[in-house]
């Protein structure tokens, strides 16, 4: 694993990712720009079983799973005259008609975040996405803000009910000032508390995380 010779993650953070992908939990890797957030969501991907149908969403085609049971969708922008877009929205509502055993998006930017929400409640394990954000409350904001720009009126409260069933584990990435990617914190989202907000527990820290 390039990340744990490169001192991004402990080998024993690593196993934890393996574990955490091998259960099928739903992801987030969360980060800022350059912070690696593909790379780790295609080594994540990487992870899934050989047997298992993995659809691959992405605006440009980037990740490369080497896995048999692999497909590849990608977006495609309105020609000149604004004809012919397919979103990555569109094509996430289609693949849920494939019967997929794991749905891999590559970035979240969008009202497509709300699809991606309804699916994993609704039954689908496994799946993969990143966000941009700096920190996991922040990547939580953005999701909900996303979701907010569908075309569903949903009251915040019951999106942010859903985003907490939805959502098992966050992946916090950084790049250091050494150039060296790291992830900084693995959260588990438990819940969502009306008042008090998102319930969390911290599998891993970064030492001198606070």
């Amino acid at each position: 694993h390039r990340l744990v010779e490169s001192g991004g993650v402990p080998a024993d953070t690593a196993e934890l990712l393996r574990s955490i992908v091998g259960q099928r939990r739903n992801v987030v890797v969360a980060g800022g720009s350059g912070a690696g957030k593909t790379s780790l969501l295609n080594a994540l991907a990487s992870l899934a079983r050989p047997t298992e149908r993995v659809i691959v969403i992405e605006d440009s085609k980037e990740l490369q799973l080497g896995l048999p049971h692999v497909v590849q969708l990608e977006a495609q922008p309105a020609d000149a005259c604004g004809r012919g877009e397919i979103s990555v929205r569109q094509l996430l509502r289609a693949t849920l008609r494939m019967r997929p055993d794991r749905i891999v998006i590559g970035e979240i930017r969008g009202g497509e975040a709300l699809d991606l929400i309804q699916a994993m409640t609704s039954g689908h394990r496994g799946c993969l996405t990143t966000v941009h954000g700096t920190l996991p409350i922040d990547a939580l904001s953005r999701l909900e803000t996303m979701a907010l720009m569908s075309d569903v009126e949903m009251p915040i409260p019951v999106l942010r009910s859903q985003l907490a069933s939805a959502i098992d584990v966050i992946v916090q990435l950084a790049r250091g000032e050494d150039g060296i990617r790291r992830i900084t914190q693995i959260v588990e989202l438990i819940g969502f508390d009306g008042g008090v907000g998102y319930r969390t527990d911290t599998l891993f820290a970064l030492d001198g995380l606070t």
